[in-house]
């Protein structure tokens, strides 16, 4: 992305999406963005002091983008019932998890300590309460423990699934090659049977 006019650190910041994306994060360097933006070699500590702030504002856009792709899931199955509604978010989750791998690796990675940016724990949080909300639609009775214990339950779930699917198939000879296939066949059908909350 070469930078021209507006903002800088906006471009530097996309520049730096698309680079982690393209070789992965530990790839990403401030002097490789400012390359990249078509900028001086400074410019960019301007706006990040190290190369762990422009990797926060990289795993900040990776939940933003996370959240809405859950948000268009959830909008696509307007009027139907909130377990169908949590069965489309939990595929957005798996879809960005295998599509954008190195983002995703970032935004579980403990080279960034979260505490530090309070725009990067607003918009996780922002995410994770999506799925607070579907999963008080489908269990209202739940008290605020409960809600939370189960959130966590289908969380680690989906992010577990995310685990399994991004490895490597070539042995289907073993059973777990096997049923990996399986899940891959019908992602939906196997989330739906899964002793997650129903």
């Amino acid at each position: 992305m070469k930078y021209h006019h507006g903002d800088l650190k906006e471009a530097l910041v996309q520049s730096a999406c698309a680079c982690c994306e393209e070789n992965g994060f530990e790839k990403i360097s401030l002097r490789s963005i400012a390359k990249e933006a078509n900028v001086s070699q400074t410019a960019p500590y301007r706006h990040f002091k190290t190369k762990v702030d422009l990797l926060a504002a990289v795993a900040q856009c990776g939940f933003d983008e996370l959240r809405e792709r859950m948000e268009r899931s959830a909008h696509k199955t307007n009027g139907l019932d909130g377990k169908e509604q949590f069965l489309e978010m939990g595929l957005a989750y798996l879809e960005f998890g295998l599509e954008k791998q190195n983002t995703y690796d970032l935004m579980n990675h403990t080279s960034i300590h979260f505490g530090d940016y309070p725009d990067l724990i607003a918009s996780s949080e922002a995410t994770f309460t999506l799925l607070v909300n579907a999963v008080s639609r489908i269990k209202p009775e739940l008290s605020e423990e409960e809600l939370m214990s189960e959130c966590i339950k289908a969380w680690a779930m989906v992010a577990g699934l995310v685990a399994i699917l991004r490895k490597d198939s070539a042995n289907l000879d073993s059973s777990a090659g096997r049923a990996r296939e399986l899940i891959k066949k019908d992602v939906k059908k196997f989330l739906a049977q899964a002793d997650i909350l129903f």
